[in-house]
């Protein structure tokens, strides 16, 4: 596990879990010991036992989106640990009464005496979401290093595009990307590779797996 503090903030990455290797990401309040799960992957066990380990029992799951490798732990964490769900108002692929709270963009998630700032960022999915405490964005599969995340259609990459331009890159540069899988990053390491795609002509149809540096 890793281990990444700032003021009374912490924050714990585990993992991979799932065939996906997703990360596992739990956000804690030292002040009091307040705790929440950033998404639910599959192998719920290996956010259990992270959980465990930091010796704190969450109370949400921040949800950034609803895609299965997102989502597949939500039933066992909530059995565990009586966590309530957290999700945008618009996700699609969730069950019939799964979210307790619905996130609209500038809502606001208290986790003990910590505020994290919901941003909607449509694209990758319908509700994508990015939970924001100071510097730490937890961006899901919206952005990666190197590009976004996978759009299914050109409308969907255009849409996906506009929310990490209008929302994600007005963050302050040295904002640390949190997302769903592999390594994190920072704002402005993204707006400079952006920088090279935003200079180049694109085809009308371009979509699925892009990268700033490559398309």
């Amino acid at each position: 596990m890793e281990k990444t503090t700032d003021g009374s903030f912490e924050v714990i990455t585990a993992g991979p879990a799932s065939r996906f290797d997703n990360n596992i990401y739990i956000v804690i309040d030292r002040a009091n010991g307040e705790a929440a799960f950033i998404d639910a992957p599959d192998e719920p066990e290996k956010c259990i036992a992270a959980a465990e380990a930091a010796g704190v029992n969450p109370s949400a799951i921040l949800l950034t989106h609803g895609h299965m490798d997102h989502t597949a732990g939500i039933e066992a964490l909530k059995a565990r640990f009586g966590c309530k769900l957290y999700a945008g108002a618009s996700e699609t692929g969730l069950a019939d009464g799964q979210t307790d709270q619905a996130v609209t963009n500038g809502s606001e998630v208290a986790v003990g005496t910590l505020t994290f700032r919901v941003l909607s960022v449509p694209g990758h999915t319908p509700g994508s979401t990015t939970y924001v405490y100071g510097k730490h964005a937890f961006v899901g599969d919206t952005l990666f290093p190197g590009g976004p995340g996978h759009s299914r259609t050109p409308e969907a990459l255009k849409q996906e595009i506009e929310s990490i331009t209008t929302h994600l890159y007005a963050l302050s540069d040295d904002t640390v990307i949190y997302p769903g899988h592999g390594a994190k990053c920072t704002i402005g390491e993204s707006k400079a590779e952006y920088a090279v795609f935003a200079g180049k002509q694109h085809a009308s149809d371009l979509h699925g797996d892009v990268n700033w540096l490559e398309s």
